[in-house]
């Protein structure tokens, strides 16, 4: 049943809101409301989207009211535009209301950079495109490095809180800046005491510039043959020159971008290395032993160097060791690597590397080292230390502190003293990180298998809990990812420690204090006693007298303890778990530097350390570059084209992806999650999609055969009709906090991508609309219109298809997850070589047709709701736990795109949608004009040569295919915006029109 709408039916409640009574129509359980001005609502009176939109104010369970859109026009059922809830878990579910298309940081934190030194985050404004900094590879459970594709700087828009833990580490962020927890990303607003977050505990050093220092030169190169090369020394040298200048490492400069890869091996090569010279040929071998893993990081940073590394070998070695009390044989398997030829060799030589038996020969720190800032000493240091000092090892009974860390050397008879200077050295290097260390001693020699006799040198590091701190948490181990990891949880361990027995040392202090004051024993144990400070503990400081420090206390847990508390779900990774002692609001400074600052990264996790804590910076598609419209205008057309050749379109057309039924039912289930599993796109851009690319509760069990056989091979394709991928510039900023917060700026070059679920959504939708069909009777549901099928959500029925529809939603996700790929690798292509940061970042992918169970609060009550999008988008408000972390603070991104010749919108969700319209807004433009009618009064030619004109090119698949989508057949995209922004439904954040086109 249709009645008729006049404009005379409906009554105005507000500038651009409509709305036909309740009593309209004695079948209607709520009012029915439509957004507009007074031309759209003279469109949305042409077709019968009023009277779709009244039917289904019928619907059993219905709430509030429904509504529609500024973009509403006439669909199945449902008006496209249209939202309707119904309360659960009795309100019905329909088919026809989904459609057929389901579619800042404080500027002083410090952060680490790969070479383990720390910038202010404010000082890195100018060359932070040259920076990579540390960051965690959340799937491989490791650290690994990161290169910076945005720097963002900006007024704080939000209070800054600074976050303390139990450590003691500090670290001042906005709200809404996200911290790697036990729960995943959580922006610290959310964050409490008592909560945890992860800690990379290495703190490295602060960075100092080196100087232009020439370390070699080939005067240098030629001393090392010279004294290695044997007869063919000249023939070497030119070679070796030729191919140090190849690599750019000769003239080598304190400066150079490739010392530091030559510091760390360096620093191993000192340890577990060698380097000879064959005696006829003159030709250098370098060989590297440890363990496989580690191995291949070092052989990493050879071939980055311009050397090509063998590959790793495994052999078992059988040793005998006599020392004066015994005789020792062991078999050991070894695996290790070489690096044949001169040059490399040569130039660690020069570099001040030993060549040959380390133990027979005597040889001493490079001398330059002590000259380089401390960042570069720590490289050559920590390598060394990966290959030769002891594992932090905690006592096996004291198990609050641990043994005392031992480098140790072996020396022949006739070289020992140059071995104790060398260590000497070393134990000089390591005052500088605050590292104690004894005088070089000598242990008992021992007698070797060809009758020699060799003296084992030892550098004894200080057990204090400060200095080890500064040698675990400054300088560590590179090379040795095993003692790298259980240095950072011991560090962690100690400082908590440290931490502890200074509240203790303070309590016994104040103790003593009020004591002599006159105060009463009582009053003073009832004042200090606390955690870790006990009643015992304040008798004793009292009354027996303190000769020394407090120590630690009974009820602090052993390192084994701590250990696996902290490092649980992060083993092997180098974080551990702190836990927060408080969150205090922090004032800005009044003058200075009174901006937050943050970065988008390159890794697909998308995190950084900064002052040791692991952050993030941290439908429709939007992808924006960090390319001006300037840049990209002289290859607008390249472009284009390469998106129209690179993604697969057209009515029923198929890609190149083939899935099998199981791989099908898994991309039903997990979505987008399995298009970023199978290599297209990472997790970044999960986290900037609804839902997180997938519904939960989706069932690819409640899909037809038919509707997999359709699906199998479109998913990765555009499809046709109002489907398209658009190259955009960005023409306009109205809020500009907004606009910082989603990295938008004034030209700046961005793609958008709109696409469904294909034929497999379609399918869907048409096999639930058959099964419904038969199924309503039994439920005793009256509809006015048959196209409103439906069912009670709680019902087998109701279910299964929910189920269904989540699962091709979640299709629809993986579908624009691999677009959006495809449009990568084109970008990529054509760019490549001509312009340098051709990233494309996802600002956010939402989806447009979608049933969704979501709370709100109905006349006072809290209540679940079916909600019902057809061709409407969410809009939620900022604070909201659904909305990304990232944007919590402005709420919900809402891409809203025009007609392929016209403007397209990002805005932001606002509170009273989320009190008015269930959260929701318009999703485009909406159309006037059939497809049909549009290609009547429109020729496809016409419209790409009109475009042109205006600086847009257009590339489709068919003539008719652009005629049916021409400008004319939308609505005034600008007129149905700013209903949407003076309604409150959503905030504008940037304006966007289109360069280039590919439609279906």
């Amino acid at each position: 049943m249709t009645t008729k709408i006049s404009k005379q039916s409906l009554k105005r409640i507000g500038e651009v809101l409509y709305e036909v009574p309740k009593d309209f129509r004695e079948d209607m359980r709520v009012p029915a409301r439509l957004y507009g001005d007074e031309a759209i609502l003279e469109d949305a009176l042409e077709d019968l989207s009023v009277e779709q939109l009244v039917n289904t104010a019928t619907l059993p369970g219905v709430v509030r009211y429904t509504l529609a859109m500024p973009d509403v026009h006439q669909g199945y059922g449902f008006p496209i535009g249209g939202v309707v809830a119904t309360e659960l878990p009795h309100g019905v579910i329909s088919p026809g209301g989904v459609g057929y298309d389901i579619n800042c940081l404080s500027g002083d934190s410090l952060v680490l950079h790969a070479w383990g030194y720390t910038r202010p985050i404010a000082e890195m404004a100018q060359d932070w495109p040259q920076a990579t900094l540390r960051c965690q590879d959340f799937a491989a459970g490791q650290e690994t490095c990161t290169a910076i594709v945005r720097y963002l700087s900006r007024p704080p828009s939000a209070p800054l809180y600074r976050l303390t833990t139990e450590a003691g580490d500090e670290i001042v962020a906005t709200a809404d800046h996200p911290f790697w927890t036990p729960d995943g990303m959580v922006e610290l607003g959310r964050l409490a005491p008592g909560d945890r977050v992860a800690r990379h505990p290495f703190s490295g050093v602060p960075y100092q510039p080196p100087d232009n220092t020439v370390l070699v030169d080939e005067g240098d190169i030629e001393r090392v043959l010279g004294k290695h090369g044997k007869g063919s020394r000249g023939n070497t040298l030119g070679q070796v020159v030729a191919q140090l200048k190849r690599c750019h490492l000769l003239p080598l400069h304190a400066d150079s971008p490739q010392l530091p890869y030559l510091l760390k091996l360096l620093g191993y090569l000192f340890g577990d290395g060698s380097t000879y010279f064959s005696g006829g040929s003159g030709k250098g071998t370098t060989w590297f032993y440890g363990d496989k893993a580690d191995l291949e990081q070092i052989r990493a940073d050879v071939a980055a160097l311009g050397f090509t590394p063998s590959r790793v070998y495994t052999r078992s070695r059988h040793h005998r060791l006599r020392t004066t009390y015994k005789e020792y044989e062991f078999e050991r398997q070894e695996t290790a690597f070489k690096v044949v030829g001169s040059a490399f060799a040569v130039l660690l030589a020069a570099l001040g590397a030993p060549v040959g038996e380390k133990a027979t020969q005597d040889y001493c720190l490079p001398r330059w080292l002590f000259a380089v800032p401390r960042w570069q000493q720590r490289l050559f240091l920590a390598a060394f230390f990966g290959a030769e000092l002891s594992s932090p090892r905690a006592f096996v009974e004291r198990n609050y502190n641990f043994v005392t860390p031992v480098l140790g050397l072996n020396k022949r008879e006739g070289y020992v003293e140059s071995g104790r200077q060398f260590l000497a050295d070393i134990g000089q290097l390591l005052a500088g990180f605050g590292v104690e260390s004894e005088a070089p001693s000598q242990r008992p020699e021992q007698t070797n298998a060809d009758g020699t006799r060799s003296y084992r040198l030892r550098l004894v590091i200080s057990s204090r809990p400060e200095s080890l701190i500064n040698l675990w948490g400054r300088v560590s181990f590179e090379y040795n990812r095993q003692r790298q990891t259980a240095a950072l949880v011991t560090v962690e361990y100690l400082k908590r420690k440290t931490r502890v027995v200074a509240r203790r040392d303070e309590a016994a202090i104040q103790a003593v204090t009020l004591q002599a004051a006159g105060a009463a024993p009582q009053a003073i144990y009832a004042g200090l006693a606390g955690e870790h400070v006990n009643r015992r503990f304040l008798e004793r400081s009292l009354y027996a007298g303190r000769l020394t420090g407090a120590r630690i206390g009974a009820q602090f847990a052993t390192f084994e303890e701590f250990r696996s508390h902290a490092t649980r779900g992060l083993e092997g990774s180098g974080m551990v778990w702190a836990t927060i002692e408080k969150i205090e609001p922090v004032d800005l400074p009044t003058d200075g530097d009174r901006n937050v600052y943050d970065f988008t990264v390159a890794h697909q996790d998308h995190n950084f350390v900064a002052n040791g804590f692991v952050v993030s910076n941290c439908g429709v598609r939007l992808l924006v570059s960090n390319i001006h419209r300037d840049e990209l205008l002289p290859h607008v057309e390249a472009v284009t084209n390469a998106f129209f050749h690179g993604v697969p379109m057209g009515v029923g057309r198929g890609g190149d992806v083939k899935l099998s039924r199981d791989q099908t039912d898994q991309l039903l289930e997990k979505g987008a999650a399995w298009a970023v599993k199978h290599g297209y796109g990472s997790q970044e851009d999960l986290e900037c999609t609804e839902e997180g690319g997938a519904m939960p509760g989706a069932d690819a069990s409640k899909v037809s055969n038919r509707a997999k056989e359709r699906g199998k091979d479109q998913v990765g394709t555009l499809g046709s009709g109002n489907h398209f991928v658009e190259l955009q510039e960005v023409v306009e900023i109205y809020d500009r906090a907004a606009a910082d917060a989603l990295g938008l700026f004034e030209g700046q070059v961005a793609v958008q991508v709109h696409s469904g679920s294909r034929g497999l959504g379609h399918q869907v939708c048409t096999d639930y609309v058959q099964l419904l069909q038969r199924a309503i009777a039994k439920y005793g549901i009256k509809i006015p219109d048959r196209e409103l099928v439906c069912v009670p959500f709680d019902s087998p029925e109701g279910r299964d298809y929910f189920a269904a529809m989540a699962a091709a939603a979640n299709y629809a996700w993986a579908n624009r997850q691999m677009l959006a790929q495809r449009v990568r690798q084109a970008f990529d292509q054509v760019l490549a070589g001509k312009i340098k940061d051709r990233t494309l970042r996802q600002i956010y992918d939402v989806a447009h047709n979608i049933a969704k169970v979501e709370e709100y609060v109905i006349d006072g009550r809290k209540v679940k709701l079916c909600v019902h999008r057809k061709g409407a988008t969410r809009a939620f408000g900022p604070g909201l736990r659904e909305v990304p972390a990232a944007y919590r603070q402005i709420g919900q991104p809402v891409l809203i795109p025009g007609s392929m010749g016209t403007a397209s919108y990002v805005l932001v969700g606002t509170n009273q949608a989320m009190e008015t319209t269930f959260g929701s807004t318009c999703h485009g433009a909406g159309r006037v004009l059939s497809r049909a009618k549009a290609k009547r009064e429109t020729r496809g030619e016409e419209v790409v040569q009109e475009l042109a004109k205006k600086g847009i090119t257009v590339r489709g698949v068919s003539q008719a295919g652009i005629a049916e989508e021409a400008p004319e057949a939308y609505k005034d995209i600008d007129r149905v915006v700013n209903v949407v922004s003076k309604a409150g439904l959503a905030r504008k954040v940037a304006r966007l029109r289109p360069l280039g086109v590919i439609k279906g």
